[in-house]
């Protein structure tokens, strides 16, 4: 596992839909890095990238897991009291049932449990979807980083607050 244990393990680990969340473990790893081939074009996190976070205590990697299949991860970072949610993976035949938002809120939860009152993230600005989860979860807008991804392809910069404790 990684990062601090709290109340996320029990209560993350619960099943709903047709989908478990809780914590990675470095048996994960072959399936995180072939859900980047499944989920990214470009940009991929390259398997050392992955086997970092899964080995850094400041870095929370969750899996959702459908049997015995990962069919989704996401990665949250934590320093100074903010959070960075560094990447949400699903894989393609799992998206469109809300398994990103259950990642996501998973890590929130998290990055409450470590005390972070903010929490910052990048996403393409032309992932519609993406965009639209972020904001429906309370992320706003805070700037823009051009060309984050490649020519033409700016990065979003969104976050949100979570000072007052977690209201997702």
């Amino acid at each position: 596992m990684t990062g601090p244990s709290s109340a996320l393990d029990a209560v993350a680990a619960a099943s709903s839909g047709d989908a478990v969340i809780g914590p990675a473990l470095e048996a994960d790893l072959d399936a995180i890095v072939a859900l980047e081939s499944d989920g990214f074009d470009d940009g991929r996190w390259s398997r050392a990238s992955w086997a970092d976070a899964l080995a850094s205590g400041r870095v929370r990697v969750l899996v959702a897991r459908a049997g015995d299949e990962v069919v989704g991860v996401a990665g949250l970072s934590h320093v100074a009291g903010v959070a960075d949610l560094d990447r949400v993976v699903v894989r393609s035949d799992h998206r469109r049932r809300g398994l990103g938002r259950r990642l996501v809120l998973a890590g929130l939860d998290w990055a409450d449990g470590v005390g972070a009152g903010r929490v910052l993230l990048e996403v393409d600005a032309t992932n519609a979807p993406a965009v639209g989860l972020y904001e429906r979860l309370g992320f706003v807008p805070v700037g823009r980083r051009p060309g984050y991804y490649g020519p033409g392809r700016d990065a979003l910069v969104m976050e949100l607050n979570r000072a007052g404790g977690g209201q997702t």
